[in-house]
């Protein structure tokens, strides 16, 4: 999938809506199927994260598509979906699961928290239009003041920002702050990598001086078994080898030596006539 952007006068967002159309149309994705990310799209296309998120946007208002909060666009299944509100309903259940019912803080709060994890995730990335309160009611089944409160806490941290008759954006960050976000989400990453490898070391069931010994044993045989794979190509080698000349003796020749000797006798053939005579 490619833009031809400068042959086309239409603006990118557009071209890029097409485009994905045509896969739709054409069966390139499938009914139910996930489209790719948004910052996969953004590198295959070449084009801003914006302008994939508005070429989404025209996608939705055609009913091609819909988005599942933190989980990304799929191809709508209209054979497969009932008659009621499908996309809606699915995507009430899937971001719902992301609020731990068992929770005792307030509703507004958590759907606060599940919005903000997105946003320094990068799954909402600066300046992408959040879902209106009336989408967040829908998605997290929560009620419409619980979604502007939650909204309103995003406010305060200097997360998102309103446009008068436009909606709610994800703001972009002062450096130093960014910075420091960055830092923490690599901090948390390290963090959960290392609870990774502590499981995986203790489900080995071996203490370290014991891995390396199994390492430079298994290294050893690798070793061992390359020379041995040596001896084995030399020795069949030498094989190929006798019977050539067995076969030589018998007066038999193979085609590559046939061709060699032909090409051979030619040429001493070319230099014999460019000879000068006596």
């Amino acid at each position: 999938m490619t833009l031809p952007l400068e042959e086309d006068p239409r603006p990118p967002f557009v071209q890029a809506a097409e485009v994905l159309r045509n896969a739709i149309t054409d069966g390139e994705f499938a009914p139910g199927e996930k489209l790719p990310s948004a910052r996969v799209l953004q590198e295959r296309f070449g084009i801003a994260s914006s302008t994939v998120h508005n070429a989404l946007r025209v996608l939705k208002g055609e009913g091609l598509v819909y988005s599942v909060m933190g989980r990304g666009s799929y191809v709508r299944d209209w054979i497969n979906e009932p008659a009621t509100d499908a996309p809606a309903a699915r995507e009430a259940g899937e971001s719902a699961s992301r609020i731990d019912p068992e929770d005792p803080r307030p509703p507004y709060v958590k759907v606060a928290e599940a919005l903000r994890a997105q946003i320094h995730s990068g799954e909402l990335p600066p300046g992408q239009k959040l879902p209106t309160a009336r989408e967040l009611q829908q998605i997290f089944g929560i009620a419409s003041a619980t979604a502007q409160n939650a909204l309103r806490v995003l406010k305060d941290e200097g997360l998102i920002y309103s446009v008068h008759g436009r909606g709610v954006f994800v703001r972009k960050l002062p450096p130093a702050q960014d910075a420091a976000l960055r830092w923490d989400r690599a901090n948390e990453l390290a963090m959960a990598r290392r609870e990774e490898d502590r499981k995986a070391v203790e489900a080995t069931g071996k203490t370290d001086e014991e891995a390396a010994a199994e390492l430079k044993q298994a290294r050893a045989e690798l070793a061992a078994a390359r020379a041995n794979l040596d001896a084995i190509n030399r020795r069949v080698n030498a094989l190929v080898e006798d019977q050539k000349r067995r076969a030589r003796l018998r007066g038999e020749t193979h085609p590559e030596e046939t061709a060699k000797r032909a090409a051979e006798l030619r040429a001493a053939l070319n230099r014999r006539g460019n000879r000068p005579t006596q």
